[in-house]
């Protein structure tokens, strides 16, 4: 019975109440995320003419102000404007020439609008008393202890005999994929549960070409409200899963200078580092360009969405394999 009590103890800590949050995308913002995404209060669609000039981006915070990096409503709602206030100062972020133009158009829409009656907040999910959300990380850490307990509990005569064969498998080159997809599921809910962040690699290419694209292109909007550089979570996170395949790498005795991959490239292509290069290079770029217009990666869409049943996650796969199977019998087919 020590196994089902536990797996329902750890049940109970998972599904236990949280303060709701923005599901934010890699670049979205909240305001987006929230009042778009989540339906909570959308206004791109209205015919007004603000909105309808200005729905192609994230350019909320433009306007209205307020902190967009944000995730909590009452932090993301601080230094909130109302809209169409200071109006000139607003359009002359982006539109320098002709701000005054801009503007005296808008006010004279505003002017003609007839009065609505505001509407009603959105109905808000009743708080349990004692839930918060700075009790996460310790609900994450209760969970993941139930859970080593449980492998324990279920393993212990094995664990014992299996000491020496579980090192010389951890230090191992290769890994069960059923033992690193089980252990990459643990990360994500952990960073889900603990920190509220799914894990996103390719926002972080984003982040950190924005500091060249702000300085080759001052004056270009979109990296002044919709990629703004940053040193953000996923440039952090990206920081570690370099660091960890290193550690990995020296681990196992496989880290060491090298031009070309040891399989499948060489007896293809041949010896030529200028060529690999190129095409790694190029390739990386389809690769970025691609999670851009499908609005996440394998670790941000596929992984993360999969985990909480995106249904874009699924199409996303989908596509990986229908693109990727082609391409890899194309390139690595056997030479004539």
């Amino acid at each position: 019975m020590r196994p089902a009590i536990l797996i329902a103890l750890a049940f109970a800590v998972v599904a236990a109440p949280r303060s709701s949050t923005a599901q934010c995308s890699a670049n979205a913002s909240s305001c987006v995320s929230c009042h778009e995404t989540q339906g909570l209060r959308p206004v791109l669609g209205d015919a007004q003419p603000w909105h309808v000039d200005h729905g192609f981006g994230d350019l909320c915070s433009a306007c209205h102000g307020g902190a967009p990096g944000e995730e909590d409503q009452t932090r993301a709602h601080r230094g909130r404007r109302e809209p169409l206030i200071a109006i000139e100062d607003a359009c002359a972020g982006c539109h320098r020439d002709d701000a005054a133009a801009r503007a005296a158009g808008y006010q004279a829409a505003l002017a003609a609008r007839p009065p609505e009656a505001p509407s009603p907040p959105p109905p808000r999910a009743p708080r349990v008393a004692g839930t918060s959300r700075p009790a996460d990380p310790y609900l994450a850490a209760l969970a993941l202890a139930l859970a080593l307990a449980l492998v324990v509990a279920v393993r212990r005569p094995r664990l014992a005999a299996a000491g020496p064969a579980l090192a010389a498998a951890v230090r191992a080159p290769t890994w069960s994929p059923y033992a690193a997809g089980a252990l990459l599921g643990a990360i994500v809910g952990t960073a889900a549960v603990a920190l509220g962040r799914p894990l996103a690699a390719s926002s972080a290419v984003d982040k950190l070409a924005a500091y060249l694209g702000r300085w080759w292109f001052a004056d270009a909007p979109y990296y002044r409200y919709q990629m703004a550089p940053g040193i953000t979570w996923q440039v952090w996170l990206v920081i570690g899963v370099l660091g960890g395949a290193f550690a990995s790498a020296r681990w196992s005795g496989q880290a060491r200078w090298r031009w070309l991959p040891d399989a499948q490239w060489g007896p293809r292509f041949g010896p030529s580092r200028g060529r690999r290069l190129v095409v790694a290079f190029l390739g990386a770029v389809l690769v970025q360009v691609g999670a851009g217009i499908a609005g996440g990666c394998t670790s941000g869409l596929a992984i993360s969405g999969g985990a909480v049943l995106a249904p874009a996650a699924f199409l996303f796969m989908a596509g990986m394999f229908a693109g990727g199977i082609p391409t890899a019998w194309l390139w690595y087919r056997r030479a004539p």
